[in-house]
């Protein structure tokens, strides 16, 4: 490749300018929480997801030919910094806010988060074009900055919860567990509405419950938990009829092999105590017994018998 043929309007495209506005709303949430604006930074991510979910329809529509990944490339390092270091630095920013021991504690689960996410975005890349699925391998990452950025915008936080929630989080995005890709317009044209409800000035909150955030937040986690019952069982094999008929007859012939064994075993034990009564009945145990008592009782009275009469001393 020579270096005329290198520059960025050969790899640039309209996709790719919306990826970087994914990524200037990340960089935006990280500047939001250096001046202690956690909502405006919640709110941020939001937007950078937006644009992170058009990116890739824009791309599908204009029929891009990324033969080089440049766009796969651009997206991924635009999630990282939106959706890998925006949220952990939000995260950390939350557990100053209550002291410094729960500053080191989030500071741990947003390290954890930032580089299962890393991990997450740099397998997508080295297997996307090598497996047969529609979907993703792991919980996607914007999923993880969704939950965290809702979960505090929607007035019920609690920094112990959003901790145990990252933590498993994380695992789920190293994980092979298999996540769809959201297709239905009507799950996605409700989630970018209630993201547009949070950014307008309208007041749609009860109290100090926020209900976008908290639906957006609900959604979410619907979405994490609801195929984790893959990491139990294949659902696209175990569940077949056929294998679940076999399964039945393996376990009726295990099952059906341990009854006999254990029966025969309680067959020749019956037998053998039916045995020793028998003999005990008889008298043969006792008569051996018996027997050798009688033969040591004659020994010692031929002993005496040598005393009293003297051999013993005149020998």
């Amino acid at each position: 490749m020579r270096i005329k043929s290198v520059g960025m309007g050969y790899f640039l495209a309209i996709p790719d300018v919306i990826s970087i506005l994914n990524l200037v709303f990340g960089f935006l949430a990280i500047l939001m929480v250096m001046a202690n604006h956690l909502t405006y930074a919640s709110l941020c991510i939001l937007v950078a997801v937006v644009f992170d979910s058009v990116d890739g329809w824009v791309s599908r529509k204009l029929n891009r030919d990324d033969q080089f990944g440049f766009g796969k490339n651009i997206d991924s390092l635009a999630d990282i910094v939106s959706f890998g270091v925006a949220p952990s630095v939000l995260l950390y920013y939350m557990g100053l806010g209550i002291s410094e021991w729960a500053a080191y504690l989030m500071g741990i689960v947003a390290v954890l988060t930032l580089v299962c996410g890393m991990l997450r975005l740099t397998r997508y890349n080295v297997i996307s074009d090598k497996i047969n699925y529609h979907g993703f391998v792991g919980f996607p990452i914007p999923g993880t900055a969704i939950i965290i950025a809702t979960y505090y915008l929607s007035g019920l936080f609690n920094v112990g919860v959003a901790a145990i929630l990252m933590l498993f989080a994380a695992y789920l995005m190293i994980s092979t567990i298999r996540y769809p890709k959201v297709d239905n317009y009507y799950v996605i044209g409700f989630g970018a509405l209630m993201i547009l409800l949070l950014l307008l000035p309208i007041n749609t909150s009860i109290g100090a419950v926020s209900l976008p955030a908290l639906a957006l937040f609900v959604l979410s986690l619907v979405y994490m938990f609801m195929t984790f019952l893959e990491f139990f069982i294949d659902t696209e094999e175990a569940l077949t009829a056929e294998n679940v008929n076999k399964n039945i007859v393996q376990v009726r012939e295990i099952t059906a092999n341990k009854f006999s064994g254990s029966l025969s075993s309680a067959r020749e034990a019956a037998k053998s105590m039916r045995e020793n009564i028998n003999r005990v009945s008889s008298g043969e145990i006792i008569g051996e017994k018996s027997a050798s008592e009688k033969e040591e009782k004659k020994e010692e009275e031929e002993k005496l018998l040598e005393i009293s009469t003297g051999e013993v001393e005149s020998e």
